[in-house]
């Protein structure tokens, strides 16, 4: 029997977690408390809705010390018709909204990046997403947000976060802290992988009768290189590479050592 590491990795992934009593999520929380009161008394009832989706939502967002990419998603639903407003103009609102409250205010930037509006205020990043809903007589409704040819396509941002939310349920609570393990290293090692598809792998994954070490292992080891960039091989493989070199070391109760290895891809908090 190997020896374990399964507690360090456990508190190595909640020092990756954004504490809701940190100073960071009360700066975040105040920015973006007052980013939607300016939407609402801009925009008033040209909005149908807004609300809060991505990995903050899904309680799967990282520090700015470990994220340099680290951002809030803001669905904006406006009232729509049809034959009233393109994609394209819901955004160029935003912009207009963005660049009268923040557009080189105390440092801060407002990029247009499709199919968002970013603004990039010196705490975290907020993208703004326009969005159209299709409401049902029988209490259904559909969401639109902008595709790649100025029109519109179907998107759900509650289902990734209600898989994720049944998977951490069934496999005993330790899918959200291999998902910060990971997307960690992801951050630490050049962003191999976008954040969002990363998420969505892991939240495939089978882990029963795992715990954190054995799923953070099985699931490093499942992530895939084969079809990415000469820069998303190297990293990948060296992931493989250090979790075996890890591996090793455990099997001879080296601990020490093992950690050693580990941080060769993990940062420290």
């Amino acid at each position: 029997m190997s020896a374990s590491i399964d507690t360090y990795l456990k508190d190595l992934s909640y020092s990756y977690y954004l504490k809701n009593d940190s100073t960071e999520i009360t700066r975040i929380n105040t920015s973006k408390d007052n980013l939607l009161k300016n939407l609402d008394n801009d925009w008033g009832m040209l909005i149908k809705r807004r609300f809060i989706f991505g990995s903050y939502d899904r309680d799967t967002i990282l520090p700015r010390s470990i994220d340099s990419k680290s951002d809030i998603d803001i669905m904006v639903v406006f009232n729509h018709t049809d034959y009233e407003r393109t994609p394209e103009t819901y955004r160029a609102w935003l912009k207009i909204f963005a660049d009268k409250h923040y557009k080189d205010r105390y440092g801060s930037q407002v990029v247009n990046s499709f199919p968002t509006v970013t603004i990039r205020l010196g705490n975290i990043h907020f993208d703004l997403v326009p969005a159209k809903e299709t409401t049902y007589s029988w209490g259904g409704s559909t969401l639109y947000i902008p595709d790649k040819t100025s029109g519109w396509q179907i998107t759900d941002p509650s289902d990734v976060k209600t898989k994720l939310t049944e998977a951490n349920t069934r496999y005993n609570q330790i899918v959200r802290p291999i998902i910060r393990l990971l997307k960690a290293w992801n951050c630490y090692n050049g962003f191999p992988y976008d954040s969002y598809e990363l998420e969505l792998k892991i939240t495939a994954m089978n882990f029963y009768g795992d715990n954190i070490q054995k799923g953070f292992f099985y699931a490093a080891k499942q992530l895939s290189s084969w079809d990415g960039t000469q820069f998303k091989r190297e990293k990948v493989a060296s992931l493989y590479y250090n979790i075996d070199k890890a591996i090793e070391c455990l099997e001879q109760y080296d601990t020490g050592k093992a950690k050693q290895w580990l941080h060769r891809v993990l940062p420290y908090a």
